[in-house]
């Protein structure tokens, strides 16, 4: 039995456990940070990943998808959210907003990305949307796009809420393949259009003229 040398052994023990010992730092510590400028720089970022239409074959459209990943991670860095593939998930953030009056010009430029994003996974052929490697990356797209939303309104309280507002006002209309995006934002308002951007034909170019002309 083993016992005896153990029970000898305790007050040793004892004394290890009684000594101090380190205690790890779990809080976040936070940062200021210039939020209109790190979501401007996201929109210049997905712009730069280009345009993709019906016609755009795997390799366009997987590289295309890939620079928009980039651009939601590396947003995600500068703001201190700790991006997360399950769009159910609490998003941490490290970060304080240096100023507290620009809640609704960043609601204007989150709005605009929405839209960006809206209409190029919106043009993707069905044939190629559903090849696994795209799909993987348009489900990480609506994942991270949720967790920048979700995180920039725990930043800015409130942001949020104007960017569905903006969004139904002009009359948005969010693919399923952003069904996280949709579930977020109609959760706010109830009544964000559903379906297809070519569901409604020429409103996208619309969409996109009213949004950039209200910068």
């Amino acid at each position: 039995m083993r016992f005896a040398p153990l029970l000898c052994a305790l007050p040793l023990i004892g004394s290890v456990f009684a000594a101090p010992t380190p205690v790890k730092e779990t809080s976040i510590v936070t940062r200021d940070v210039d939020v209109l400028a790190i979501v401007t720089q996201l929109e210049a970022d997905v712009q730069a990943a280009g345009s993709l239409s019906n016609l755009s074959v795997e390799a366009e459209v997987t590289a295309c998808l890939e620079v928009v990943v980039g651009a939601f991670n590396t947003c995600g860095a500068a703001l201190g959210i700790e991006l997360d593939l399950d769009v159910e998930a609490d998003v941490a953030v490290a970060a304080l907003a240096k100023r507290q009056d620009v809640s609704q010009e960043v609601a204007q430029v989150l709005a605009r990305v929405v839209v960006q994003v809206n209409v190029l996974v919106s043009s993707i052929h069905p044939d190629i949307a559903a090849i696994s490697i795209v799909a993987k990356l348009l489900s990480q797209i609506d994942s991270v796009l949720c967790s920048i939303l979700h995180g920039v309104d725990a930043i800015l309280a409130g942001v949020l809420g104007l960017v569905a507002n903006i969004l139904v006002d002009l009359k948005c209309v969010l693919s399923p393949l952003l069904g996280g995006v949709l579930g977020l934002l109609d959760g706010l308002v109830g009544v964000l259009l559903k379906g297809l951007v070519g569901a409604v034909g020429g409103a996208v170019g619309g969409l996109v003229g009213g949004l950039l002309g209200g910068q």
